[in-house]
C-alpha cells in the first residue's frame, strides 16, 4: 500500500518545494521604498536635532539608520528608542554606545535674563528656533518648544544658560504608570477572565481584557479605553479584586504623555527643517550677490559707457 502511494506523496512534496522556492525568490526581489523606511525611522526618533548621534539632525541620522548605521547613537531617545527601532527593523536590541553620550533626565534650558548681552550666538546655534530675541537686547528660550539640545549652552560667551529638568525621563517615558508591584498587594487571586466586570461595564467596555492589555497603548486604544467612566462598578464586582479603575486611570494618563510627546517631536521637527531651509536661502541669496570685486567692475563698466 505504501509503495503504491509513494510516487504521489514524492510528486506532492516536489510541488509543494517548488512553489515555495517559487515564493521566497519572489519576496527576495520585493523592494522595500526606502523613503517609506527613513519615515517610520524618523517617527521614532526623539527630535532632539542634538547632533549627538554624529548627524546634523534626526533626519539625517534616519537615514543613515536606513543605510545600514547602528540604531544605538543617540543618547536622548535612550533604551527606549533603541528597542523601538530594533523591533521596526528586525535587529538586535543592543546597548546605547557611550561614545556618543549618556541617556540622563529630560531637561530644558533657560538664559538667565540678567547676565545676557544679547550677542545672538544662542540663538544662530538653536536647531528648531526656541530661541527669541535680539542683537544687544535680552533672549528669552521658549520653554515650550525646547528640545533640550544644549546647542545653545557651548556658544554662549557669559556662561548664562541653565539646564532646566522636566517630568519626562527621556522621550516617551511615562511619568505615571502602575506596575505588577505597585498593584499586587490590593490582588487577592490572578484575573480568571470571569467576565462579571464586562456584564457591569455602562460603557459595554471589557475591562478584563483592558487589564490583561494594560502593559500595550495601543492595543488599550483600539478597545476604547478613552471610554472609560471610572465609576469603579467594575472594582467592586471583581471576585480578585484588582484596582481596574486605578490601572485604566494611569493608563490613560500614559497614552496622554505620548500623544503630547509625540506631538512636540513633530512640532521640533518642523521648525528644524523650517530652519534649515531659511538657511539654505539664505546662502543662496549671499552666492547669487555680487562680490566686491564685481561691483567694481560694474561701476568701471558704467563709467566707460558714460
Amino acid at each position: 500500500m505504501l509503495i503504491e502511494i509513494l510516487p504521489g506523496l514524492i510528486l506532492v512534496t516536489l510541488l509543494g518545494a517548488g512553489t515555495a522556492l517559487i515564493l521566497i525568490t519572489a519576496l527576495g526581489r520585493v523592494e522595500t521604498n526606502p523613503n517609506q523606511a527613513v519615515e517610520q525611522i524618523n517617527k521614532l526618533l526623539p527630535q532632539t536635532q542634538c547632533a549627538q548621534c554624529g548627524h546634523p539632525g534626526c533626519r539625517p541620522y534616519s537615514e543613515a539608520i536606513a543605510a545600514g548605521e547602528p540604531i544605538n547613537r543617540c543618547p536622548p531617545g535612550g533604551d527606549r528608542t533603541i528597542r523601538d527601532l530594533a523591533n521596526l527593523l528586525g535587529r538586535d536590541i543592543i546597548a546605547l554606545d557611550a561614545a556618543f553620550g549618556e541617556s540622563g533626565p529630560g531637561h530644558t534650558v533657560k538664559i538667565r535674563e540678567a547676565e545676557c548681552i544679547g550677542c545672538t550666538l544662542c540663538i544662530q546655534a538653536c536647531p528648531v528656533d526656541a530661541i527669541i530675541g535680539a542683537a544687544q537686547l535680552m533672549h528669552v528660550v521658549i520653554e515650550k518648544e525646547c528640545t533640550g539640545c544644549d546647542l545653545c549652552i557651548p556658544p554662549c560667551p557669559v556662561d548664562c544658560i541653565d539646564l532646566v529638568a522636566t517630568r519626562s525621563q527621556s522621550r516617551i517615558t511615562p511619568v505615571i504608570e502602575l506596575d505588577d508591584n505597585d498593584i499586587a498587594p490590593f490582588i487577592r487571586a490572578p484575573c480568571i477572565r470571569c467576565g462579571e466586570c464586562e456584564r457591569v461595564c455602562p460603557k459595554q467596555l471589557l475591562p478584563h481584557e483592558l487589564y490583561w492589555q494594560r502593559t500595550s497603548n495601543d492595543a488599550m486604544k483600539v478597545m476604547k479605553l478613552d471610554a472609560c467612566i471610572e465609576c469603579r462598578i467594575c472594582d467592586g464586582i471583581c471576585p480578585s479584586n484588582i484596582p481596574l479603575t486605578n490601572i485604566f486611570n494611569a493608563s490613560k494618563k500614559r497614552i496622554r504623555l505620548e500623544q503630547l510627546e509625540s506631538e512636540k517631536s513633530r512640532d521640533a521637527e518642523f521648525r528644524y527643517g523650517r530652519r534649515n531651509d531659511r538657511l539654505i536661502a539664505s546662502n543662496s541669496r549671499l552666492r547669487t550677490r555680487a562680490s566686491n570685486d564685481d561691483r567694481a567692475n560694474i561701476l568701471e563698466q558704467l563709467k566707460r559707457t558714460q
